[in-house]
This record gives structure tokens, C-alpha cells and sequence, in this order.
């Protein structure tokens, strides 16, 4: 399943077939249609797999909360939780970020459904922050959720070590997307500059 996860993710769904998996599993072709009828049904149970993985993983960041953990706490141990989950589970998180449109009828409607479910889990994340009085009114939170979102799942291209632990970037990212990456103090936008930018 591991390797048919990452050449499902590297590849796409049509360029892989059954025989390429069994190749790279140093195995026969008929030996995986003894564990799965089709390469549909392989490719829905990595997808599973993949998004079961990551709703656990965040769901175990929320778990390990103190009782007196406010929205902002259960804010970021879903931001760790789903980072540490996209680079725990590589292959499969890969998978089921970049398979979606190119999947069978059947297999994609599932794969929505759980994808739906993921975004309820957000969704109630950007509820309790604002019922807590940490966003706005006027913030939407589909839109919240899409930036947010964006920002961690792409954790994959971009995250080093070396430069820096995930719980120190999730600290990071809250600080601006609460307060903002602009200084307190910071010049003034020239006239011509404001002209501009509304013309």
C-alpha cells in the first residue's frame, strides 16, 4: 500500500497500473489481486488510509490538551497535528492531496464525503475561536479555513529540521495570522502609492 501511495502521488492514478506496483514490490501482479479485486479498490483504501491517518493524528494533538486548553491551544495542535501527520505519513498524505480529480466516479464521491468530514473538523476549529472571541465576525471561515489549510498541506516542499521544529512554526504562523506580518510602527503609504493601488 506504501508503494502504491507513492506512485499514485508521483505518477497519477492512469500512468500506474497493478503490474508497475507489484514491480516495485518485487512481487507478482496476481499476488495483489489476492488482497485487492482492483486497482479502484487499491487506490480507495490508500485514500482511506491516507485521510484516516491525518484526522487520528490531529485528533490525538487534541487529546494530549490540558482540560483548561482555550480555542487558540486547540488551533494550534491542529496545525501540528495535520503537519506532523503530512510528513509522518508521506507517501499517503501525498496521495491524498494530489489524486482527487484524476480518480474514478465512485471512488472520487467517498473521497469527497471524507474530505468534507476533515473540513467540518476545521470548521469547528474556526467556530470555537470565534465563539471565544479570538476572530472577527466579519472573518469568513470557509475562506479561514481555505488559507489555513493551503499554508499546511504544502508543509511537505518547504519544511527543514533543521531551521526549525514544527510546534516553533505553528507558533510562527499564529502570531500573523492573528496580528498580522506588518510592524506596529510602520511608514505611511505614500499618496501616489494609495492612488495606484485603488485605480
Amino acid at each position: 500500500m506504501r508503494l502504491a501511495a507513492r506512485l499514485f502521488a508521483t505518477q497519477g492514478y492512469t500512468a500506474t497500473t497493478m503490474r508497475v506496483i507489484a514491480d516495485q514490490a518485487g512481487i507478482e501482479a496476481a499476488s495483489i489481486y489476492y488482497h485487492f479485486s482492483s486497482k479502484e479498490e487499491l487506490v480507495d483504501v490508500v485514500m482511506e488510509h491516507g485521510a484516516q491517518s491525518i484526522v487520528q493524528h490531529i485528533n490525538e494533538h487534541f487529546e494530549a490538551l490540558p482540560p483548561d486548553a482555550n480555542a487558540v491551544d486547540r488551533f494550534k495542535a491542529a496545525l501540528v497535528g495535520q503537519m506532523s501527520a503530512l510528513i509522518k505519513f508521506g507517501d499517503y498524505a501525498l496521495a491524498h492531496n494530489r489524486l482527487l480529480t484524476q480518480l474514478p466516479d465512485s471512488v472520487r464521491e467517498r473521497q469527497i464525503k471524507r474530505r468534507e468530514r476533515h473540513q467540518q473538523l476545521w470548521t469547528t476549529v474556526f467556530d470555537d475561536l470565534r465563539t471565544q472571541g479570538y476572530l472577527r465576525e466579519d472573518i469568513d471561515i470557509a475562506l479561514s479555513r481555505v488559507f489555513v489549510l493551503g499554508f499546511i498541506n504544502s508543509v511537505q516542499t518547504w519544511f527543514d529540521p533543521k531551521k526549525g521544529t514544527l510546534d516553533k512554526i505553528a507558533d510562527q504562523f499564529i502570531t500573523m495570522f492573528f496580528e498580522g506580518a506588518a510592524p506596529a510602527t510602520r511608514p505611511r503609504r505614500s499618496r501616489k502609492k494609495e492612488l495606484s493601488a485603488s485605480s
